[in-house]
């Protein structure tokens, strides 16, 4: 074998050991830096009856002398909303209390299905909302919301 096409091959080797990393990794469905990640502290439970009528229920503790933003000034405030035949509407709406512009996603947590929901770019005072449309079977749910934020 001549020698330059064996260091054309190592060449090739050499690039290919620097991808793997970049091959074997996943961003899960964002599409920006994650620099804070939070839970929300409203989970939902959801009970779909036969006919697919929804029935949902949802609570929240406020305790005084606790700031009830994420990453230090944002509100993530899940909304549920039930239709017919199985079909329930989650809002997502994040709001930015700060004076720095982010980049916001949510991830919903659906039993072990986790489904990303960009909400995108967050300017300061402002909020960005996201809807998303879930199709359920008949059953009981329990849907929470954790924030992921970046630059």
């Amino acid at each position: 074998m001549p020698a330059s096409l064996r260091q054309r091959l190592a060449l090739v080797a050499l690039l290919g050991v620097f991808l793997i990393p970049i091959g074997t990794s996943s961003l899960r469905g964002l599409t920006h830096l994650l620099t804070c990640k939070e839970a929300a502290a409203v989970p939902f439970s959801v009970q779909l009856s036969e006919n697919g009528e929804a029935s949902m229920a949802s609570s929240s503790v406020i305790e005084r002398g606790v700031d009830p933003t994420l990453c230090g000034g944002l509100t993530l405030n899940l909304a549920a909303s039930g239709g017919s035949d199985g079909h329930v509407t989650m809002t997502v709406p994040i709001t930015n209390a700060t004076d720095r512009q982010w980049q916001g996603t949510v991830q919903l947590s659906l039993g072990r299905v986790s489904l990303p929901v960009d909400i995108g770019r967050i300017e300061p005072g402002q909020t960005a909302t996201d809807e998303v449309d879930l199709t359920l079977a008949n059953g009981s749910y329990d849907i929470s919301g954790t924030l992921l934020i970046g630059p």
